[in-house]
């Protein structure tokens, strides 16, 4: 009686111990961590979202600069031909034909501009802003700037 009551006993304690690995606070954390992707999922959807909207609003803002630009580059053009130094006018029209391709290089990226993350927009962001910023300088101020080419050693 001794000895079944011993392996009786034996065998509800290794029942136990099988049985607490299967205890419920591992089928907790299974669903705990299933939430977890669920709402890190959302959470990346929700900052794309925000970031596809900001993209959308920099675009039609950055469209109508570029527009601005492109009016301003047909005004300095006329304003070219009606140059009568041959010299200054071929000068003029050589730093034109760069601030063009510029614009269209700006336009470009702006329409090829595939969204990708939070901290590549950014950087997108603040480049292109910057590069927009000078070529809105460098028109606005194309005939009041002399700009000579020096070297510098």
């Amino acid at each position: 009686m001794k000895y079944s009551i011993g392996i009786l006993t034996t065998v509800i304690l290794i029942a136990a111990f099988v049985l607490s690995g299967c205890d419920r606070p591992s089928h907790d954390r299974m669903q705990d961590a299933e939430v977890s992707v669920i709402e890190s999922n959302r959470d990346m959807e929700v900052a794309k979202a925000e970031v596809e909207a900001d993209y959308r609003i920099y675009k039609t803002e950055n469209e109508n600069r570029l527009a601005e630009h492109n009016r301003t580059i047909e005004q300095i053009k006329q304003d070219i031909n009606n140059e009568s130094n041959p010299e200054v006018k071929a000068r003029h029209e050589n730093r034109l034909e760069r601030y063009e391709t510029n614009h269209r290089e700006l336009s470009r990226e702006m329409d090829n501009y595939r969204v990708s993350g939070r901290e590549n927009w950014n950087s997108f962001k603040d480049s292109f802003s910057n590069r927009m910023d000078d070529l809105g300088d460098s028109l606005d101020n194309f005939f009041s700037t002399n700009r000579t080419t020096t070297s510098r050693n």
